[in-house]
């Protein structure tokens, strides 16, 4: 019996052993999800959509809500930053002295750069002489009285008003020059029913010696004129208001009923005030909505399919009855969100469309814009062919051309699925010069999908280290012409030192390329190094359409390995970043020569892609992979077992309507092929 008693003391003791272990994982992600949100909190360049994925994960990891307060403050005060910046340069476009004080208060209390509000101050100081100069001449109006409104006008001269706002005062000050005229004056007066006619015809006239009869009818209008005309002067000022003010317009209306002015007069301001009741009352409703759908079930395809249906429906109704776009944007990123998810479970390939801006060149020429953003996800474009009518596009987002940072937003989930141990493709197809490699690659100054996804990679493993060793590993190949190689070796060798590549598949459908060089990388820099130094080696000319055209098609390979700390279970994702050289006409392009053979090699590997993407929609038992290498180093992109995004990279100009049209078409076609996407485990699931 006592034996029996120490094993059950033993089995009790090891199972709170357990517990305190498991009690102390989950403290230690909390700690480690804290430590970064309050990193990024304490950092000197504050992003809003840095902080709210750093809260995301918290939030995840089981952290309270009161601990995500300090963060979800900081996103409110960039947001109303950002508000008050753009406040602030409306006033300075449009200076007005209340607007612009307004403004820069709110500017300064939201923590606007003082470079900004110094324009606005100066604008201000500029405004302020003018500003008193009306509200003398105004006042001088209103008194009634000849000697002061001389002085008023002297003084709006002196503060260099435009003369078209003093002409009034000099017209209305030289009709008190004699009896007759003042008598003239008050009867045009008591005819017009104007306030500031009455005042001065009245003072003119018992000036000139005009019967007191004839003025006692005069004032008595104005007795009841007086109070309506300061009325309508609310009622306008009300309606002026930026942004609508409820209170003032509901002030206006009591105003306007208690000076006896006709419904008409303010009935404005009524519909004004029913509309805002209206926004309000639809932006509470997609609030509602939004609070609904983010407990939706991510693993069904029906209610996730309810959820935007609903959030869809909600959001629509809040734009029809006039709710900001600003004001629905957050809205509208989990629409797309949830599209995104139902996408994933269909195994369908997520297409975004981006239409880069009318370049400097294109505008002098005389060209202009064909393509028109309907809606976050749809576009419409003029096809000149068809009596300039105009066609839309439906795809997973579109873009006109949206931020680096936007477009990245909508691609970012497909991180953590990589580190999850699914492949991951990322690619952009469309004619040379439509923006493929800014969308891919981008500048220094603003970062493009490659440098965006090095950062986030290394962001996932960091929030994940708890649980997980990750090793990260890089590789870069190009396919110029028909010729595989390794840029990555090209770049520390040179081109004539390498051999060309050979690719093939393995019996789960997965691309291995033979002899590509891979290389561990610590951390984003060093990384983002080796995408440098593999780019350098890329082949690029200049053609009529584009200074840099890029000759090859550029694929940067990211793979990441997982470790389970605690199960050794073994994953590997991959992340392949491909962009795509553009098709060309070389009657546009102008090639010749090499470069005019580069274009044909080009056009032949994107028909073949186009072969593949015809075979998948149409179901065909034979798909062509084969008939190219680089259908063949995207086998398990295009409808094989990754997760994949695709960018339509387009020009908006009118010149290149065809070429923009038939991406868009190809587009379309691929946006019907389904994936088969897998975790990818290591041979042996355990190390």
């Amino acid at each position: 019996m006592a034996a029996m008693m120490a094993e059950l003391d033993n089995s009790r003791a090891s199972v709170c052993e357990v517990e305190v272990l498991d009690l102390k994982e989950e403290a230690d992600e909390k700690e480690i999800a804290m430590d970064k949100l309050k990193a990024i909190l304490a950092s000197a360049n504050l992003v809003v959509g840095e902080i709210e994925g750093a809260i995301s994960i918290a939030r995840a990891a089981g952290v309270d809500e009161g601990q995500l307060e300090e963060g979800e403050q900081k996103v409110k005060e960039l947001k109303q930053k950002a508000i008050a910046q753009d406040r602030l340069r409306m006033a300075i476009d449009s200076p007005d002295v209340n607007t612009l004080t307004a403004a820069i208060a709110e500017a300064e209390r939201s923590g606007v750069e003082p470079s900004e509000v110094a324009k606005a101050k100066q604008a201000l100081d500029l405004e302020i002489p003018k500003q008193k100069a009306r509200d003398v001449l105004k006042a001088a109006q209103d008194s009634g009285n000849t000697t002061t409104l001389k002085a008023a006008i002297a003084e709006a001269k002196q503060a260099n008003l435009d003369m078209e706002e003093v002409l009034p005062f000099l017209e209305l000050l030289a009709g008190a020059e004699s009896k007759d005229k003042a008598l003239s004056a008050l009867n045009a007066a008591i005819a017009s029913r104007d306030v500031a006619q009455l005042k001065f015809s009245i003072q003119q006239a018992g000036e000139a010696g005009v019967d007191k009869a004839q003025i006692s009818v005069a004032e008595e209008i104005l007795k009841i004129e007086e109070p309506k005309a300061k009325a309508r002067e609310s009622i306008a000022a009300a309606i002026e208001k930026v942004p609508v003010d409820v209170n003032a317009l509901n002030a206006a209306i009591a105003e306007g009923k208690k000076a006896n002015l006709e419904p008409w007069e303010y009935e404005e301001c009524e519909k004004m005030v029913a509309k805002e009741a209206e926004k309000a009352k639809a932006l509470e409703k997609v609030k509602k909505v939004m609070e609904k759908v983010k407990e939706v079930d991510l693993t069904s395809i029906t209610a996730i399919g309810a959820a935007k249906k609903e959030l869809s429906e909600a959001i629509n109704w809040a734009k029809n009855i006039g709710v900001a776009e600003t004001n629905l944007n957050e809205f509208e990123l989990r629409r797309r969100k949830l599209h995104n998810a139902i996408e994933d479970l269909k195994g369908s390939i997520r297409v975004f469309c981006r239409a880069r801006p009318l370049s400097k060149k294109e505008a002098k020429e005389g060209d202009h814009e064909i393509t028109k953003r309907i809606d976050e996800m749809t576009i419409s474009v003029t096809d000149k062919r068809e009596n300039h009518a105009a066609f839309e596009f439906a795809f997973d987002a579109v873009f006109l051309p949206g931020t680096q940072e936007e477009v990245f937003e909508d691609c970012r989930d497909l991180v953590q699925s990589a580190a999850d141990g699914y492949n991951v493709t990322l690619f952009a197809y469309g004619q040379t010069g439509a923006g493929k490699t800014y969308t891919m690659g981008g500048t220094p100054e603003n970062p493009g999908i490659s440098r965006r996804t090095i950062d986030e990679i290394f962001k996932v493993t960091a929030s994940g280290s708890a649980r997980y060793n990750y090793t990260v590993m890089g590789s870069m190949l190009e396919l110029y012409r028909q010729d595989l190689f390794d840029l990555i070796t090209v770049a520390r060798e040179g081109r004539g030192n390498v051999k060309k590549l050979q690719v093939r598949t393995d019996k789960a459908g997965g691309v291995l390329v033979e002899g590509l060089l891979e290389q561990e990388a610590k951390n984003a820099d060093e990384l983002m190094a080796l995408l440098e130094e593999g780019a350098n080696g890329r082949k690029t000319t200049a053609t009529a359409m584009n200074a840099e055209s890029s000759r090859s098609h550029l694929l940067f390979i990211v793979k990441v390995v997982s470790v389970n700390r605690e199960t050794h279970e073994k994953l590997v994702g991959k992340i392949c970043i491909v962009d795509l050289a553009g098709s060309e006409r070389l009657s546009k392009s102008q090639a010749t020569g090499d470069t005019a053979k580069e274009a044909i090699e080009i056009n032949k590997s994107l028909t073949s892609l186009g072969d593949v993407i015809e075979g998948l929609t149409k179901n065909m038992k034979q798909i062509p992979y084969r008939n190219h290498k680089l259908t063949m180093v995207m086998q398990d992109a295009i409808g094989g077992t990754a997760k994949t995004l695709m960018f339509v990279n387009i020009s908006p100009a009118f010149s290149n309507a065809d070429e923009t049209m038939m991406s868009l078409k190809y587009a379309t076609r691929a946006k019907k092929i389904t994936n088969t996407a897998k975790k990818q485990k290591a041979s042996g699931d355990k190390e």
